[in-house]
């Protein structure tokens, strides 16, 4: 996991840096911890997440802003000024949520899809009705990673009449 600014996208490393300078010039002491993130690093912060061993909140891996260099995250000193650090970031037309406080991301980031990934598969699965789970192959619930999305379509339609 890498906490050089020099990994974001070109076109938010400076203002990146730029706010990483005004912390300092206010004296918070900031401390960039993240940037560009492996899907194995945000694989590993999602299920500590999901563990309940972090307080901060974290995507599921694929579908994290680090993973394609447009977030990072930053701690300032006290910790409780991030809410202050947070209000410039977003007057300035970022992205910051006090519920993810050490949070900062471009502008306009939306997850590449994951068709066929075991993960889109695995979400759609959970908003079909329970009835239709009987009608998914096996090898899809074994865990498969490598799944044909059209034929599974087919399947859940001719079954139970759900387009998807």
């Amino acid at each position: 996991m890498s906490a050089d600014l020099g990994q974001l996208i070109p076109e938010f490393e400076p203002y990146a840096r730029d706010l990483v300078a005004e912390a300092g010039a206010a004296g918070l002491q900031p401390r960039v911890t993240s940037t560009l993130r492996s899907y194995a690093d945000q694989k590993r912060l999602y299920s500590r997440y999901l563990a309940g061993q972090s307080n901060l909140p974290a995507a599921p891996p694929g579908r994290s802003a680090h993973e394609f260099g447009y977030a990072f995250d930053m701690v300032v000193s006290p910790y409780d000024a991030l809410a202050d650090v947070g209000s410039v970031w977003i007057e300035a037309g970022g992205v910051w949520h006090a519920s993810d406080p050490v949070h900062f991301e471009y502008p306009g980031f939306t997850a590449p899809p994951q068709e066929g990934t075991l993960g889109t598969i695995a979400d759609w699965m959970a908003e079909l009705p329970w009835y239709a789970s009987i009608f998914l192959p096996f090898k899809l619930m074994m865990g498969e990673k490598k799944i044909d999305f059209t034929s599974l379509q087919r399947v859940v339609f001719d079954y139970t009449g759900i387009k998807i």
